[in-house]
């Protein structure tokens, strides 16, 4: 699998702001469906895969923050075993979304299965199930033990950080010169470290 396309680096502060219902909604539930027709759940979930391949993720608490602040809603591990993890999406979007659309969440299990996969080298597939009464989105993460990945490690992660002043000091750290010993000590290139 080659990495062809860049990483995308953003700062999620930027979007502190709770997106507009009716506006996430609009694309989300109506316009998106009217243009992929009968295909929209399989479309939506191989595009959260791609999704997740152009902001990878370091661990499952960068998921969780990640769902959070890109407006998927809140994710939560509900039960965790070696090769099958359960997580509940919940929040106000997700409650609006149920209340007045067909909605599909395939977008979201896509992009948890394909964080998954990436980050234990596991082929992972995610299934969705929806609960009309109690508003939750239950996704079924499974995992296949048996068949190792050989996922090529992303040159960089896409990095959560919600403390500006650590920010700045790292940004201070990249901009000194290094020296020829420095350079050695530099991880490899499929090691992952932060930017």
């Amino acid at each position: 699998m080659s990495r062809s396309k860049n990483e995308q680096q953003v700062d999620l502060e930027k979007f502190n702001d709770m997106p507009s219902l009716f506006g996430y909604e609009l694309i989300r539930d109506i316009l998106i469906p009217n243009l992929l027709g009968a295909d929209t759940h399989e479309i939506l979930y191989w595009a959260g895969k791609e999704l997740a391949r152009q902001y990878p993720l370091k661990n499952r608490q960068d998921i969780i923050q990640f769902f959070d602040k890109s407006g998927f809603g809140l994710l939560k591990l509900s039960k965790g075993q070696h090769n099958k993890q359960i997580y509940t999406l919940s929040g106000e979007i997700v409650q609006a979304r149920l209340e007045h659309v067909q909605s599909s969440f395939n977008l979201e299990a896509g992009f948890l299965a394909e964080q998954i996969q990436m980050q234990d080298s596991l082929y992972t597939e995610a299934l969705t199930e929806v609960n009309k009464k109690t508003k939750i989105i239950t996704f079924i993460v499974q995992s296949d033990a048996q068949d190792r990945l050989s996922i090529e490690e992303p040159l960089t992660h896409f990095i959560l950080d919600d403390n500006k002043d650590n920010r700045d000091e790292k940004n201070s750290l990249m901009n000194d010169k290094l020296t020829e010993s420095d350079e050695q000590a530099l991880p490899s290139r499929s090691s992952r470290h932060k930017l």
